[in-house]
């Protein structure tokens, strides 16, 4: 079923909704060859669950098994709250709006706010940042081409890519103290 984007749609401002239902097009309409729909579309699925288990690797080969279960359980912490989010603010993508996106990718779940991908992307990056600084440089530039991605294949808009950010870099955040605290890492 299509949704209409209203302009007070979930209490934002008629100008805000505006700008970003402008951005989410003029970034698909910036992406049209076909090698550039994959490589985004490679970028988006890594950038979810596979850079969160790579994470776990790197994080259980260098600092042993206690690193790899609290991962585990920030990611699944993250992955519950960001589904709880969806669920509560049951915000349409831009691809299901009337005159909305086409949808380029595969829709994982229901609900746009906040990203999910660019949670587990992000999450990982600020993780790494800390305790593996020599791939931080790629996992940044990863979790960013993540939530580029998701906007430009019109299945999210810029602020759920943003909130999606703030919450991986919490939860990141909150694994690390844990870690800290624990003395685990």
């Amino acid at each position: 079923m299509m949704n209409e984007v209203r302009e007070t749609e979930f209490g934002t401002p008629v100008g805000l909704v505006a700008w970003e239902y402008r951005l989410c097009h003029r970034l698909a309409e910036a992406v049209t060859t076909p090698s550039a729909l994959v490589a985004l579309r490679v970028v988006s699925r890594f950038g979810d669950w596979p850079m969160c288990a790579l994470t776990g690797i790197l994080l259980g080969l260098r600092f042993g098994p206690g690193a790899l279960g609290l991962w585990a359980l920030a990611a699944l912490t993250g992955v519950a709250v960001q589904k709880v989010l969806k669920l509560s603010a049951r915000r349409p993508r831009p691809c299901q709006v009337a005159g909305g996106l086409p949808q380029r990718t595969s829709i994982p779940d229901v609900g746009s706010f906040p990203s999910g991908h660019t949670l587990h992307a992000v999450m990982a990056a600020v993780t790494v940042g800390s305790l593996l600084p020599g791939l931080f440089a790629a996992f940044v530039l990863l979790a960013f081409l993540m939530g580029l991605s998701r906007v430009a294949l019109g299945v999210h808009y810029p602020s759920d890519v943003l909130a999606g950010a703030v919450l991986g870099a919490l939860a990141a955040w909150a694994f690390l103290f844990l870690v800290t605290l624990l003395h685990v890492c």
